[in-house]
C-alpha cells in the first residue's frame, strides 16, 4: 500500500518579508491619502517601535547564549571571541576611515557661517520658550499651572 500524498507545508516566516514591504506600503499610501488618520495611528506605531526596542537586547543576549553553550570545546569559544573582536576592530577602522576621507572630500559645514553671538542668542530664546510661565491664572491650564 503506498503511502498518502502529503500536503506541501506551509511556511509562514517566508512570507515575512512580503508582510513587512506590503506594510510599507500601506502606511506611506495612509500618510499620503489620510494625512490626519495617519497622525492619529501615531501612538500604534511608537508603541510597536518601542516594543521591537525592548526584544533586541534579550533576543542578542539569548542568541550570545546559546552560540556559547552550544560549543563543545572551550578553545573554540575562545577563538570565536577572538574573531569577534579583530572584526569589530577592522570594521571600527574601516567606519573611521570612510567617515575621515568624506568628511575631507566634502567638507559638512563650510558653508555655515556662525559667530558665538548668534549661537548664545538662539539658546537664550530656545530656553526662554521652554521656561515655565511667571504666574498661574484659572485660563492657563498647561502642564507647568496644575491645580
Amino acid at each position: 500500500m503506498t503511502p498518502p500524498a502529503s500536503e506541501p507545508s506551509r511556511n509562514r516566516v517566508r512570507y515575512l518579508y512580503l508582510a513587512v514591504v506590503a506594510a510599507v506600503v500601506a502606511g506611506a499610501v495612509v500618510g499620503l491619502l489620510a494625512p490626519d488618520f495617519a497622525q492619529e495611528l501615531k501612538p500604534i506605531g511608537t508603541a510597536f517601535v518601542n516594543l521591537i526596542k525592548m526584544m533586541i537586547s534579550p533576543i542578542i543576549f539569548c542568541t550570545i547564549v546559546l552560540g556559547i553553550g552550544s560549543v563543545a570545546r572551550a578553545a573554540e569559544v575562545g577563538r570565536i571571541g577572538l574573531v569577534t573582536i579583530a572584526y569589530f576592530l577592522v570594521m571600527s577602522t574601516l567606519a573611521l576611515a570612510i567617515g575621515l576621507v568624506v568628511g575631507n572630500l566634502l567638507h559638512p559645514g563650510a558653508g555655515l557661517h556662525l559667530d558665538p553671538s548668534s549661537v548664545a542668542e538662539a539658546k537664550s530664546q530656545a530656553e526662554g520658550a521652554r521656561a515655565p510661565p511667571t504666574s498661574c491664572s484659572a485660563s492657563s491650564r498647561t502642564r507647568w499651572c496644575r491645580r
